[in-house]
């Protein structure tokens, strides 16, 4: 084999099934090399599943193909049980949950198998490792969750203003009014509670294999010196319990990569897991303290979007308001991994910042980040949204929930490798752009949606319109829209989390068709 060259071999390689494929790759590093660069055990980029808020089953927002296999887009093989979210995907497996139950699937094969019940106190964040490079068992893991922060008991003799009667607990704006006394004891219990360091020594995790069948404790024991306590999990702006959590907040996902096991984790750390040692390793996440400048409103512009008003005060007021809103935005982070490896994304307003890890090495004993791109993106969406023609621009991608005739949709042909396909930005000496109103409202967030698992492509969303966006290049390219079909209202649908799918045509899944 060594005599051969490395496109022929690829070639013999892509017409074997996945597993003698998976058993190939161990023979040799050479063959590990082919393999992996290639693509020729896990397929390519296929699309993106999204969870919107207010929507009973994910979508799936894809370029259409008309080769094998097609992709389930509607988890129809699933038992129909009303409603049900995709929680994780791990390698072409996608782990879903409904109302109470988890499933294990794969959209490509339509095989799946129901999990157990698993115990109580774990947390809800569950992740899926599959790593079908090291063997077609998969294991879904649930750590124990952070200790909440004490909580000052209702106080029956302090009256509360009527709305927050239903409340639980005192809100923060309630507790600065409380007795010093009163604060002064939480103060302390608090400041005792939150000297804990966290993650511990040794962290306890709900692991379920498919090779046992069942749910098991497990112990990963720590590796650095990296201190956390639950003082800085409690403060993270994304802790549970904060008051400034939204929908928009960014999920604690994971990623496999070179086989480990990362997952991002409220309170500004991400643990490296290696699955096979039961260790685990805590990595801080770069800072973000002043690398964001909020956006400037244009008053004029704002009058005019809304003009005719009926009171110039009352708007300029509503103005205001949109202005600090803008001010005391919170950027969102996001764990993902792409060509280079474990890629770390911070949004704020319209501007990208993108770093990526290198690990820890003998002459570098501490993980660390390089900023490898940052941009402000609000240029190449106004030229998009300025334009006379942008609603008749060419949709390659767009949304399908497995319904009937879906495979019907238009295909424009995206290439990642062309970033000039329906590319947004202006040709030279062609004025598309509409001078009657040159106003556009870029008050709403971006949506990261993933990376390209093997090019430097972040997809982003802006209201539901999807682009990919070149690091290399900064350029930006329309896709199409992934607004949900059936909703009116943007607010009720709105994208809440998002799994990059590439699918993988060797799994152990019962067959249940």
């Amino acid at each position: 084999m060594d005599l051969l060259p490395e496109e022929l071999l690829a070639d013999i390689l892509r017409h074997l099934p996945p597993r003698p494929i998976a058993v190939c790759r161990t023979v040799s590093k050479g063959l590990h090399a082919i393999i992996d660069s290639r693509g020729l055990l896990l397929r390519g980029l296929r699309g993106i599943f999204i969870n919107y808020v207010g929507q009973d089953e994910p979508y799936f927002f894809s370029r259409p193909e008309r080769v094998a296999p097609r992709v389930d887009a509607g988890l129809r093989s699933l038992p129909d049980i009303g409603w049900r979210e995709a929680v994780h995907h791990c390698n072409g497996l996608l782990l879903v949950q409904d109302w109470e139950k988890l499933y294990v699937c794969n959209p490509a094969t339509q095989r799946w198998a129901l999990l157990p019940p698993r115990c109580k106190g774990f947390g809800d964040a569950e992740h899926l490792v599959f790593d079908p490079m090291v063997s077609l068992h998969y294991e879904v893991i649930a750590f124990a969750e952070a200790p909440r922060k004490p909580k000052i008991p209702i106080q029956p003799d302090i009256q509360r203003p009527s709305w927050y009667e239903r409340c639980r607990y005192y809100t923060q704006e309630e507790i600065q009014n409380l007795p010093s006394a009163l604060r002064a004891k939480y103060d302390r219990e608090a400041e005792i509670k939150g000297s804990a360091e966290w993650p511990p020594s040794s962290y306890a995790a709900q692991v379920f294999s498919s090779n046992s069948g069942r749910w098991d404790e497990r112990v990963y024991v720590r590796e650095d010196d990296v201190i956390f306590t639950l003082t800085d999990v409690w403060s993270d702006p994304w802790w549970v319990e904060s008051e400034t959590l939204t929908y928009h907040a960014p999920r604690c996902n994971a990623v496999c990569w070179q086989g480990a096991f990362y997952i991002h984790c409220r309170g500004g750390f991400i643990m490296r897991l290696s699955p096979q040692e039961h260790k685990y390793q805590v990595i801080k996440t770069p800072r973000l303290e002043n690398i964001f400048t909020p956006p400037r409103l244009d008053a004029d512009d704002y009058l005019r979007q809304e003009e005719p008003y009926w009171d110039k005060e009352a708007c300029l007021a509503e103005f205001e308001m949109d202005q600090e809103l803008l001010n005391n935005r919170k950027p969102s982070m996001h764990l993902g991994k792409s060509e280079h490896g474990i890629y770390y994304t911070a949004l704020g307003w319209h501007q990208l910042r993108v770093w990526v890890l290198h690990e820890a090495s003998d002459s570098n004993p501490i993980p660390e980040w390089e900023l490898k791109h940052k941009t402000d993106i609000k240029p190449s969406f106004l030229q998009h949204y300025l334009r006379k023609d942008w609603k008749k621009a060419k949709k390659s991608w767009s949304l399908d929930r497995g319904t009937e005739g879906s495979d019907d949709r238009i295909d424009y042909g995206w290439d990642s490798s062309d970033d000039g396909v329906t590319n947004v930005e202006q040709e030279d000496g062609v004025d598309d752009y509409d001078d009657d109103d040159r106003y556009c409202d870029m008050r709403d967030d971006m949506d990261f949606l993933g990376y390209h698992p093997s090019k430097e492509i972040a997809f982003l969303g802006y209201g539901f319109d999807g682009f990919a966006y070149y690091l290399g290049t900064s350029k930006l390219q329309y896709l199409g829209t992934f607004f949900p079909v059936g909703c009116y209202h943007s607010q009720v649908a709105a994208t809440h989390e998002s799994f990059i799918y590439t699918p993988c045509m060797d799994d152990l899944l019962p067959d249940n068709t």
